[in-house]
């Protein structure tokens, strides 16, 4: 009977460990550094199809749809691994936009999509005082025509509706290049 019971304890054990095992290869390898943002060259883009409302934290909602503007759709996390500084660079972003004349801040929309719970959520940006929208997905009503194949992981839609840029892990926001590449699809 013990025998039974050891196998039993051991084989739920084995599991519940490769079950939390396969969950973690959507978040970032430790030792990556944040990238430039890249641009996909325009005769390889795909056409960007979503069409999303989606909640805002702390109250409200957005709709996203390709085509309108240059769209920067960031999937990120409270938990992983330098969020604060990625949300903090996005932020800065933002009101580097805000910064510059009206008709140049209506060229670029920033998203931050995150799938945790509303609660834990809304205190995180509350104590870090984000601005940037930051929007849930929790029914996945945008990651199932935009995937989120990593954590963090950011798509650009330029304003002909087409993915100009996906690419998974940090990004580093405020970088020289990466400013080049936003700047180009602004144009």
């Amino acid at each position: 009977m013990r025998l039974r019971l050891r196998a039993a304890l051991l084989l739920i054990t084995v599991a519940a460990f490769a079950l939390w095992r396969s969950q973690l290869f959507i978040v970032t390898r430790p030792g990556a550094v944040p990238l430039p943002l890249r641009n996909i060259a325009v005769a390889e883009r795909k056409p960007a199809r979503f069409d999303a409302v989606l909640p805002v934290v702390p109250v409200g909602a957005e709709r996203l749809s390709p085509g309108e503007q240059t769209l920067i759709v960031h999937y990120w996390a409270p938990w992983e691994r330098h969020a604060a500084a990625q949300i903090a660079g996005l932020d800065s972003l933002a009101a580097l936009e805000r910064s510059r004349s009206p008709a140049d801040q209506a060229r670029l929309r920033i998203a931050v999509v995150c799938f945790d719970p509303f609660p834990s959520l809304a205190r995180y940006v509350a104590r870090q005082r984000i601005r940037v929208p930051v929007l849930l997905d929790t029914r996945r009503a945008l990651s199932k025509s935009l995937p989120c194949p990593s954590v963090p992981y950011t798509y650009v839609i330029d304003s002909s509706g087409r993915i100009a840029a996906a690419q998974g892990g940090e990004v580093e926001w405020l970088g020289q290049a990466t400013l080049v590449s936003l700047d180009s699809l602004l144009r």
